[in-house]
């Protein structure tokens, strides 16, 4: 299609905790700043494109909630300081909770297949840690429909807690056999991320070093390593609060700005918006604003489910990834924990999920996280895969990103060409 949409670069910041604690002063010393992650990322992909920065037309930045983590609200300006080139570009910060980048990501898309511009930047980026989990939590929690949830204590692992303990009740799945479902998640990714040099639980964390690679390991924890955090959601049923940067380069297929070798097609993409509040959804035990993203994306790309080979979904808990791979139509409802169990998503799976180590070990700095999935796809359909390689030749991908309690829904279908 002669408006087509080609991601041609990119670049990734460590997922991690990027300060230093000082519990006996009461501080945090920051030891990889916003800024410098964003001018770190942008140069990066303009270099892994081979695209001059004046050739940019535009670009699109993700960041849930710059101003209350990090102390800077009007973040977008600053991704100019990494090349002079950059100054006067159009800049255009996006909020969306943690759907952020990938809405920005759609926006820049939409500005290319309407020949506004011929290539644009989109970045990722959120600064977290320098504030305590209960302050982290509590600004997450703004992003739910306050008058009935954030504000009444509800806070994002209660939320997605609740969405999870009604669809095991709606399949009438024992609490017994639910744990060992989320467990099954939990280590599946623990086992792809501590592969994952870039990833908040890589080499060398806290999972590889005790072994958190298989269910059971993560089942006989004692209960003070592994804490119940909002029933029936366990710490190892969490993602972390990490703080982190990626970054994206798309051009138009007909630009001839990209690089040979460098390309992936955007085939088809799609956004869907839920009521904010759970009290308002037809359903509070599945994703069905991801079920239509998905459809619709499916069928912009023309694919079915079954033909993709690899997918990252939005685990920021191991019971909200069963609820993304039914919505992406890769199990049947209800079925999603079945086949971990069975092991239908284990290494030789056809679609491979969370190659990456999905949110719960690569990290989850929340606006970053819609372009980090898709960079991760990306490679894998490059052939240049970071960390856990596809075992085939992937041609077809798709991203589900979501933003809030499965209320902004983001989802893109990538294809090798």
């Amino acid at each position: 299609m002669r408006n087509s949409v080609l991601i041609c670069g990119g670049a990734h910041t460590a997922f991690a905790a990027h300060i230093d604690k000082r519990p006996d002063a009461g501080e945090r010393l920051d030891l990889y700043s916003l800024e410098a992650m964003l001018r770190d990322v942008t140069s990066a992909a303009l270099d892994d494109a081979q695209i001059d920065a004046a050739q940019i037309g535009g670009i699109w930045l993700g960041s849930c909630s710059p101003g209350a983590f990090a102390s800077q609200e009007l973040l977008g300006p600053l991704a100019l300081e990494a090349e002079p080139a950059l100054r006067f570009a159009q800049v255009n910060q996006c909020t969306a909770a943690c759907a952020s980048s990938s809405v920005a990501l759609h926006a820049a898309a939409d500005a290319l297949q309407a020949g506004r511009i011929r290539a644009a930047l989109v970045i990722g980026v959120e600064k977290m840690n320098l504030l305590g989990t209960a302050a982290v939590t509590e600004i997450l929690g703004r992003c739910s429909y306050w008058p009935e949830e954030g504000g009444r204590g509800m806070a994002f692992p209660g939320l997605f807690a609740r969405l999870g303990d009604n669809y095991r009740r709606h399949h009438d799945i024992s609490e017994t056999r639910y744990r060992q479902m989320l467990a099954s998640v939990a280590a599946a990714n623990y086992r792809r991320g501590i592969k994952n040099p870039l990833a908040h639980f890589g080499p060398g964390s806290l999972p590889d070093q005790k072994g958190l690679t298989s269910a059971e390991a993560i089942l006989n924890l004692p209960e003070e390593s592994n804490p119940l955090i909002a029933a029936p959601l366990h710490l190892h049923d969490c993602s972390p609060i990490s703080d982190g940067a990626a970054a994206l380069v798309l051009v138009r297929a007909d630009s001839g700005l990209a690089a040979p070798g460098q390309t992936v097609e955007l085939a088809g993409r799609a956004i869907t918006t839920e009521h904010l509040a759970l009290s308002r959804r037809q359903k509070d035990y599945a994703l069905d604003g991801a079920r239509v993203s998905a459809q619709r994306a499916y069928r912009e790309a023309g694919i079915s489910a079954a033909e993709l080979d690899l997918a990252e979904v939005h685990d920021c808990f191991t019971s909200n990834q069963l609820l993304c791979l039914e919505a992406l139509g890769l199990c049947d409802s209800g079925c999603a924990g079945d086949e971990y169990l069975a092991g239908g998503f284990g290494e030789d799976a056809r679609c491979q999920v969370n190659l990456s180590g999905g949110l719960k070990s690569k990290g989850h700095p929340v606006g970053a996280t819609g372009v980090s999935m898709h960079y991760f796809a990306y490679r894998q359909l490059l052939g240049r895969a970071v960390g856990t390689a596809h075992p085939g030749t992937p041609e077809t991908a798709a991203v589900l990103n979501i933003g809030g309690s499965g209320v902004v829904n983001c989802t893109s279908v990538l294809r090798a060409v």
